[in-house]
């Protein structure tokens, strides 16, 4: 490894690390995992940094990279559970993320929860990461308008859900 790879490889990890962490927090809830999995995903990059081909931004590429790391990690965690039954496996078949705000935030979040996979991807790496339409829609490999209308119908799920909450129903 030259220098110059390693200054550039330092600048892109300290660019995305925190990101990446709360990508993979968002699914766990547990920073013990999330740093795991970030870690994970930063060696898997090292790995592949010569095949990045430049079709999407690299930070795209990250967390296409983030994507399957995650999903590797709750498919050990449920095969794990599955042998040792130490959890429950329905616990890993879904991927996860006192004042008045603080009640409202928990409670998008754990509307967020109920989503389904491919909502809830959406809605977390657009709110909790903060990556654009295009960088999502490279990241997880399907075209912008998937991205839109998933996090369209994710977002019209959650206000269902809080309106529910708040109506008593």
């Amino acid at each position: 490894m030259t220098g110059e790879f390693k200054q550039e490889f330092r600048d892109f990890w300290t660019k995305t690390a925190g990101k990446v962490r709360a990508y993979m927090f968002c699914g766990c809830e547990n920073w013990a995992d999330a740093d795991d999995m970030t870690q994970d995903v930063y060696l898997r990059a090292l790995r592949g940094w010569s095949q990045f081909n430049g079709m999407a931004s690299r930070q795209a590429w990250l967390f296409g990279i983030a994507k399957r790391a995650r999903s590797d990690w709750f498919r050990q965690k449920k095969r794990e559970s599955l042998t040792v039954g130490s959890d429950r496996p329905e616990k890993y078949d879904k991927l996860v993320s006192g004042s008045t705000d603080v009640d409202n935030i928990e409670k998008v979040w754990d509307a967020v929860r109920e989503l389904n996979d491919e909502q809830s991807q959406v809605v977390h790496l657009r709110f909790a990461v903060g990556l654009s339409y295009a960088q999502i829609a490279q990241a997880l490999g399907v075209p912008i308008g998937t991205v839109r209308s998933r996090l369209h119908r994710g977002l019209k799920s959650i206000r269902k859900q809080i309106g529910n909450l708040e109506n008593g129903t």
